[in-house]
């Protein structure tokens, strides 16, 4: 079984905390033990500090041809990231055996109350969907909105994975 459930969404909208509770339940419930890439890990370990629209737009595509190389051996890969572009989504979309997208589409009322990096606070430049235009998804396979239930949400998730192949 191989396949990439891409979550995107701004920062602060729970991409990490779901991507974690996939991956535990991935395990517990069928079995699979899957890659989790996270961008802000990723971002840590190749030293990148651009946060300018080109230097997004390239970690953004870097993110999606590493889930890509992954997933084409055979792996189920789990990429929380904002990666607000078209252009990598279509890429994943076109080029990734069963690919999964989930759009956590969050208030931006709800993002500055969990800030949880201090970007909203601290009003930081290069914030993506406040100060940066972004790209927002219009066809994800599972849009989910502010306060929405993990566990149901999971169970959603697990049934599509299932139909991988």
């Amino acid at each position: 079984m191989q396949g990439l459930i891409f979550i995107t969404g701004l920062s602060g909208s729970g991409k990490s905390t779901l991507s974690y509770a996939l991956i535990e339940r991935l395990y517990k419930n069928l079995g699979i033990k899957a890659i989790l890439l996270d961008g802000d890990s990723l971002r840590e370990c190749v030293g990148n500090t651009d946060y300018s629209k080109e230097g997004r737009e390239r970690m953004s595509m870097y993110y999606m041809k590493t889930a890509q190389m992954l997933v084409n051996q055979g792996f189920i890969v789990v990429l929380a990231s904002i990666s607000m572009f078209e252009n990598t989504r279509q890429f994943g979309r076109h080029n990734i055996p069963n690919y999964l997208e989930i759009y956590l589409e969050v208030s931006k009322e709800i993002l500055a109350s969990r800030d949880s990096k201090g970007l909203y606070k601290n009003n930081e430049a290069n914030i993506a969907g406040i100060n940066q235009n972004i790209e927002l998804p219009t066809s994800s396979d599972i849009v989910l909105k502010d306060k929405f239930d993990r566990e149901n949400v999971l169970k959603i998730i697990l049934a599509k994975i299932k139909k991988f192949k």
